[in-house]
C-alpha cells in the first residue's frame, strides 16, 4: 500500500489508476427532498433530504454487503443498518416524522409559541471518492436543525477495503507510532487550509494532531475537524489535506 500511494503522488499514471479503479466499482444512488407538515393548517414542518450512494458491484457480495451494511449504519443510525439502503432511507424518514410530530404537536397545541418555533431540518449525504489499491473513502455529512439560532453540520469520513468490506482505521492505515509525525503535519499545513492562515488565532488548539476522522483521494489524506472540535462555529468545517509527499514514510 506504502508503494502505491507514494506513486499517486508522482506519477501522471495516476489519473489513469483512478479511473480504472473507478470503472469497476459501482454505485447506486437513492434521493429524496420532502415536506412534513406538523398538523393541516399550519405552516411549520419537518424538511428531509436524503442523498446517498451505495454500492452495487466491483465487490463479491459478502463484501458489499459488509460495506452496505455499515454504510446504512453511518448514515441513519445503527438499528437501520441490517436493511437495504432505500428502505433504510424511507424508514429513517418515516421514523423522524412521527419523532417530529409528537415531540411538537403538544407545544404547538398549548398556542405559547411561534410556528417558526417548531421548523426542524434534516439533511443527510453521502457520497463515495475514486477508488484505489483496493481502497475507497465515504463521506457521510448531516445537517440538523431543530430550532434555536442555527443547524449543526457533520461530516465523517469512513474508508472501506474493497477486497473484505472491512472498514480501515487510521492504525489499520498508518505504521506504528506515527501519531507524532503526523501531528507536526497537519499543525505545519493547517495555516494553508483556513481561508485566511491568520485566523489560526481564533482557534480553540493551534496544533493539532490526527483524529480519525480522514479520507483518501489523488491529492492526498484529508482530516476533517467538525464544528467546535478545534475551533469556534463561524470557522465552519476545518479540512486540512496532507499531499502522499508528506506522508508516505509513514503508510503500513
Amino acid at each position: 500500500m506504502k508503494k502505491t500511494f507514494a506513486l499517486l503522488a508522482i506519477i501522471s499514471a495516476a489519473a489513469a489508476v483512478l479511473t480504472s479503479c473507478s470503472q469497476e466499482f459501482r454505485t447506486g444512488k437513492t434521493e429524496f427532498s420532502e415536506n412534513f407538515a406538523l398538523t393541516d393548517g399550519r405552516t411549520d414542518s419537518l424538511h428531509i433530504s436524503v442523498s446517498v450512494e451505495y454500492p452495487v458491484s466491483g465487490q463479491d457480495a459478502d463484501a458489499r454487503m459488509k460495506t452496505s451494511t455499515a454504510i446504512t449504519a453511518a448514515l441513519f443510525g445503527e438499528e437501520y443498518s441490517g436493511m437495504e439502503p432505500e428502505a433504510a432511507a424511507g424508514s429513517y424518514r418515516d421514523d423522524l416524522v412521527e419523532e417530529y410530530r409528537a415531540e411538537n404537536l403538544p407545544l404547538a397545541e398549548s398556542e405559547e409559541f411561534h410556528e417558526s418555533a417548531f421548523r426542524w431540518d434534516d439533511d443527510i449525504s453521502g457520497h463515495f471518492g475514486p477508488a484505489s489499491d483496493g481502497m475507497v473513502s465515504y463521506i457521510v455529512t448531516h445537517f440538523s436543525y431543530r430550532g434555536g439560532a442555527h443547524g449543526i453540520t457533520s461530516e465523517i469520513a469512513y474508508n472501506f477495503d474493497l477486497k473484505t468490506g472491512e472498514t480501515v482505521a487510521e492504525s489499520d492505515f498508518f505504521s506504528p507510532g506515527y501519531e507524532e509525525p503526523l501531528s507536526r503535519l497537519l499543525t505545519a499545513r493547517l495555516p494553508e487550509s483556513l481561508e485566511t492562515p491568520a485566523d489560526t488565532s481564533m482557534m480553540f488548539i493551534r496544533e493539532i494532531g490526527p483524529n480519525g476522522n480522514f479520507s483518501v483521494s489523488e491529492d492526498g489524506v484529508t482530516y476533517i475537524y467538525n464544528h467546535y472540535e478545534i475551533a469556534p462555529y463561524a470557522m465552519g468545517i476545518i479540512r486540512v489535506t496532507l499531499p502522499w509527499d508528506d506522508v508516505r514514510e509513514l503508510l503500513k
